[in-house]
C-alpha cells in the first residue's frame, strides 16, 4: 500500500502547483471570475498567513520561515507516523496521502515565493468563507477521512491491544 500514499501525495503537489501556476499566469491579483453567481469565484489572492487568512496579511520574513518550520515538522510527523503505523487500508493511506500532499504544495510556495497562492471563493451573497486553494481542500478532506479512519478502525484497534498475549 506504499505506493498508494506516495502517489496521492504526488497527485495532489502535481495538481496544486498546475493550478496555482495557472491561476498566477492567467489571472490578475485580486482578479475575479464569476462561476456561479452569489456562490462560487475564482479569486486571485496571495496568502501570507496561515489557512484561510489567519495571523493577518502582509509579508514577514521571521513569520514565513516559523510558518515553513511548523508546516516541514508536521509533514516530517505525518511520514515517521505513517511509516511506524503502515496500514493496508485504502482510506488510511489516501487519506494521509491527501495531507502530505496538501502541506507540501503550500510549503513549496511558501519556501519559493513567501505567500500562498488562493482562488476558490464560495459563500452565499456577502457571506463568504475565506479563499483557499486545492492544497488547503487535500488538506481539510484528508483530515476529515483520516477521522472516519480511526472511527471506522477504533473496535478493532482496541481489540488487538487488549487481545492476551500467545507467545
Amino acid at each position: 500500500m506504499m505506493p498508494q500514499f506516495f502517489l496521492t501525495a504526488a497527485f495532489v503537489i502535481a495538481i496544486d502547483q498546475f493550478v496555482k501556476f495557472f491561476i498566477k499566469t492567467h489571472m490578475k491579483l485580486y482578479g475575479s471570475i464569476t462561476v456561479i453567481p452569489h456562490i462560487f469565484n475564482i479569486t486571485y489572492i496571495e496568502n501570507f498567513g496561515i489557512a484561510f487568512g489567519l495571523t493577518g496579511q502582509g509579508e514577514n520574513q521571521v513569520k514565513r520561515w516559523i510558518l515553513c518550520g511548523v508546516i516541514f515538522a508536521a509533514v516530517v510527523m505525518i511520514i515517521v507516523y505513517w511509516l511506524k503505523n503502515r496500514h493496508k487500508s485504502f482510506l488510511y493511506n489516501f487519506s494521509l496521502g491527501l495531507i502530505t500532499g496538501g502541506a507540501v504544495g503550500n510549503l513549496i510556495d511558501r519556501v519559493l515565493r513567501g505567500s500562498v497562492t488562493d482562488f476558490i471563493e464560495v459563500g452565499y451573497k456577502q457571506l463568504t468563507w475565506p479563499v483557499f486553494n486545492t492544497a488547503d481542500s487535500a488538506v481539510s478532506v484528508g483530515v476529515c477521512l483520516f477521522i472516519l479512519y480511526l472511527l471506522i478502525t477504533k473496535d478493532k484497534i482496541v481489540e488487538v491491544k487488549n487481545a492476551p498475549d500467545t507467545v
